[in-house]
């Protein structure tokens, strides 16, 4: 391709890629653009605009920096940003350090210092004025990244979304995969989760992140909040930055190769973050993670059976398992519930024993339990002791009258498994 060729070629790619779909402005010139061709003016909604300028001929790497690509504010003052040029070397992002000011202008340059690695410069050179207009309320930038510092290729992200504290989920408002930056529009204060869903080790993987307090500005104006999402790699495992928890569960029926267990549900946490995922087709579950400390809960078979949990550390390049296989067919079996006469348990979970004259509620429980005795007949159930066993596993709550109560004994152990009986009627 002869110089002027790649000129015109290249030049029509930008004009294809800079040009907004809808009606724009005209533009006022500022002084430095004399040489430059000056386009329309483009309207953005994103402080964090992340420009991708594509060309039809792969660039020279050297010529691709902040002096041959840079923005400008109104004053022509350099706005400070960073240029990359992507990897199949046919596009350069310009990306702000920091974020745009809502309400101003702004200018792109796009010089003729920027070659072709046939040495042949870009014929025109190009500005494209911008203002920035950002949605009033908060802009969450979330930076994705693994855990090498290295953005994650589109076809193998995961998705993105934000819930909020009653469930709802939102789509990000603005995304740029070659850069790994997602944002979303929030205009309401609250609790908010970030949630990931991906394919880690063959199986589908959330991960929920719950953010600090997100406060919306109510005078009308905007602001920007930025997180970084690290995602945690067998790369990034084997080289010593993350390291992952595994393990696997019995009974697996692999001896009837016709019959592969049913997954069980597999929850990772800490205090701010949750991994859930399932076993595979052959009981196995493994979960990339950061280093520290976490809790892990696998679920019985059914409902009839114990969850399992453990408190594990992670230490980078290396993979931590349970001492033990997890055997997801122990029954809970009452959670070790034996009740003093006169209370019974008929194993149907119904609670008998109880009258106007009962004054303590006493017995044994697994050492891990704790006993919590609750009056049902409130809409909301009102809890009116919680024990725990001594070291030999016995408990004794004290209650004051139970005259015109409903009442429910509830166990629960340290792993969420919960045993519970109820009164078929009111203390009379």
């Amino acid at each position: 391709m002869n110089k002027r060729t790649w000129w015109i070629a290249c030049f029509l790619t930008i004009v294809l890629l800079l040009q907004p779909a809808s009606s724009v402005l005209a533009a006022t010139s500022p002084a430095s653009a004399l040489g430059f061709k000056i386009w329309p003016t483009v309207t953005v909604n994103d402080v964090n605009k992340v420009w991708k300028i594509s060309f039809n001929t792969p660039l020279l790497s050297s010529s691709v920096n902040s002096k041959t690509i840079y923005v400008t504010d109104s004053k022509q003052s350099k706005f400070a940003t960073t240029v990359k040029l992507s990897d199949d070397a046919l596009s350069a992002v310009v990306t702000p350090s920091g974020p745009y000011q809502s309400g101003d202008d702004y200018y792109l340059y796009i010089t003729n210092g920027i070659m072709s690695m046939g040495g042949a410069p870009l014929g025109e050179q190009v500005v494209v004025p911008f203002t920035v207009d950002s949605l009033s309320g908060l802009s969450l930038e979330v930076d994705v990244t693994d855990d090498l510092k290295q953005i994650i290729p589109g076809y193998s992200l995961g998705a993105l979304s934000l819930v909020d504290s009653e469930g709802n989920s939102l789509a990000p408002t603005f995304n740029d995969y070659s850069t790994g930056k997602f944002t979303f529009s929030i205009e309401q204060s609250g609790d908010y989760f970030i949630k990931y869903i991906s394919l880690v080790n063959n199986m589908l993987t959330t991960e929920t992140v719950k953010l600090s307090k997100i406060t919306v500005p109510t005078n009308g104006s905007s602001s920007v909040k930025k997180v970084s999402l690290v995602i945690p790699t067998e790369e990034g495992i084997n080289k010593g930055k993350s390291g992952s928890i595994g393990g696997s569960i019995v009974p697996d029926n692999l001896n009837l190769q016709s019959i592969r267990p049913a997954p069980v549900a597999v929850n990772i946490s800490n205090s701010t973050t949750t991994w859930s995922t399932t076993t595979d087709s052959y009981g196995n579950f493994k979960v990339n993670l950061p280093t520290g400390t976490y809790t892990l809960v696998v679920d019985g078979k059914s409902s009839e059976y114990k969850k399992h949990s453990y408190k594990l550390t992670v230490s980078s390049g290396q993979m931590v398992t349970p001492l033990e296989t997890v055997n997801v067919e122990d029954p809970i079996n009452k959670l070790g519930l034996q009740l003093n006469s006169p209370l019974t348990d008929d194993g149907s979970g119904v609670l008998s024993g109880i009258d106007a004259a009962t004054t303590v509620i006493a017995g044994s429980v697994n050492l891990d339990a704790v006993v919590n005795i609750y009056d049902t007949l409130p809409t909301t159930p009102k809890l009116l002791n919680s024990v725990k066993p001594d070291k030999n596993g016995n408990f004794s709550a004290k209650l004051s009258s139970l005259k015109g109560k409903k009442i429910e004994i509830q166990v629960i152990d340290s792993s969420g498994n919960t045993y519970t009986l109820d009164m078929n009627s009111v203390v009379s």
